[in-house]
């Protein structure tokens, strides 16, 4: 009997023969976008591999976004964007029911504020101005698709959240939004992932100048950085299936490595360079404990401007506060250091939203993101079917609430695409990989106290601050 988990052949008795798979598709990049595009592949028959150079998953923007699932009101219409917004924003309540991922299904509110006015707006025109803004935020929301929105006066905002500032001039409640844990749901699209069959190879850097296109064959041959080769991770706390090899080989490639996507493939001597510009937007966070004073459930918002969704105040699953992010364009790819400043203009924004709030004796923790953006407005997914090459670029803020959509997209609507895929180890019946009970997770991750926790069998550390932040103040119920 003979078990095709990896690149090896591993027979009962114990003995490996060191016969090299080829692989149906290569991920490379284990964030979100590159975990969901994994799993989509591998739910439609594909035999797939997931690379990351990284020792643990989710390290990059997926360990530093907000968690907010939105409905696609910022993205323009028409964008591709949009639509994969959409598609998903219908399956991830089902995702989420059956993988027993944490949520909060309250919508957001969509806050007008005196600030928000227009300067040169006389008194009496105040009122028709707030109005005016408000429709066109409702508006823009139910175009997008979600026809729940409704505006609401200041007394149907104060009742439904008590502790926000009274300068609150209305709102428009867009009742599709949803909180998620930012870390356990990406990871449950993982568990899935692996339990229908998917390699995770951690620790493996794609060398752009070592890997190469077999013209005769139609295979790539993934070559990982020589620094790392011979490297066999063993520790207790590894994501990866070991041993990690020195070299994949793939039919196909899917390049989803963030921020720099279009270095990877620029820098990949056998496909076309990139037709898009990574350009790093920096998002910074302050993270608060939530009291009696400060209780709220649906993310506050500011009226969006045609650069930014502003900065949000919102709870987190875990009793805690984050306000953030901003938005704020950079040249490094890798600064991820706070900011004294921006961290004083969150610390009185969020005093502002919420006036019981005690910004130094209630903080937590605070931390950094930056966003894959490009110089494009829309996401850049392309294929290069004679090369056998898709790139997933430019999911700037939006990959967590898109993620199932930009998984379905690739796998069912691109990788057909691409000639000769094998469909031989498809399995009819795939498999659900629920996460255990929460608190069960948060004791494991307390009593290992390593900033891990196992999950059907392997370590993975919690990479989200949001997440980790939370299970360390989380008080069992």
């Amino acid at each position: 009997k003979i078990s095709t988990t990896n690149s090896y052949v591993v027979r009962e008795i114990g003995k490996m023969e060191n016969t090299q798979v080829t692989y149906d598709v290569a991920v490379v990049g284990g964030g979100v976008v590159g975990i969901t595009i994994a799993r989509s592949a591998v739910l439609a028959g594909h035999r797939v591999v997931l690379l990351e150079a990284s020792p643990d998953l989710l390290t990059g923007a997926s360990g530093s976004n907000s968690g907010i699932a939105c409905t696609g009101v910022d993205a323009a219409e028409g964008t591709l964007e949009r639509a994969l917004i959409r598609d998903a924003i219908g399956q991830i309540r089902g995702f989420c029911r059956d993988h027993n991922v944490p949520n909060r299904p309250r919508g957001s509110l969509v806050c007008l504020w005196p600030r928000d006015v227009d300067d040169d707006a006389s008194a009496g025109d105040v009122g028709n101005s707030h109005q005016h803004k408000l429709e066109e935020v409702a508006r823009e929301s139910w175009d997008a698709g979600d026809t729940h929105a409704a505006i609401l006066n200041p007394n149907e905002v104060k009742a439904l959240e008590p502790n926000l500032s009274p300068e609150c001039q209305g709102a428009v409640h867009i009742k599709g939004e949803i909180v998620l844990d930012p870390w356990l749901f990406p990871i449950a699209l993982l568990l899935q992932a692996r339990e229908n069959g998917l390699t995770v190879y951690t620790d493996f850097q794609y060398s752009a100048s070592g890997s190469h296109f077999d013209e005769k064959e139609k295979v790539w041959t993934l070559q990982k950085k020589q620094s790392d080769v011979g490297d066999v991770p063993t520790t207790e706390t590894k994501t990866s299936d070991l041993p990690v090899p020195g070299h994949i080989r793939a039919k196909v490639i899917i390049n989803a490595t963030g921020i720099d996507c279009d270095v990877i493939q620029s820098d990949t001597a056998d496909v076309p360079p990139s037709t898009w510009t990574g350009r790093p937007r920096r998002g910074q966070y302050r993270i608060f404990n939530m009291t009696d004073e400060t209780r709220f459930e649906c993310p506050i918002q500011p009226v969006p401007n045609q650069y930014s969704k502003g900065i949000f105040v919102f709870g987190s699953l875990y009793n805690q506060i984050a306000v953030g992010p901003t938005a704020l364009d950079q040249e490094s790819r890798t600064d991820r250091e706070p900011d004294d400043a921006v961290a004083t203009q969150l610390s009185n924004l969020g005093t502002k939203t919420l006036p019981g709030l005690d910004p130094q004796a209630d903080y937590v923790g605070e931390y950094v993101g930056i966003r894959p953006g490009t110089d494009k407005r829309d996401y850049q997914i392309h294929t290069y079917p004679e090369r056998r090459w898709i790139s997933a670029a430019g999911i700037r803020s939006t990959g967590l609430t898109a993620s199932l959509g930009i998984g379905r997209y690739v796998a069912k609507s691109l990788l057909p695409t691409m000639m000769d895929i094998s469909h031989e180890h498809a399995n009819e019946d795939t498999t659900l990989a629920p996460l255990p009970s929460l608190d069960s997770i948060i004791a494991d991750f307390k009593e290992r106290n390593d900033g891990h926790v196992t999950l059907h069998g392997h370590a993975y550390r919690v990479t989200h601050p949001l997440t980790a932040l939370g299970w360390k103040h989380h008080k069992s119920s």
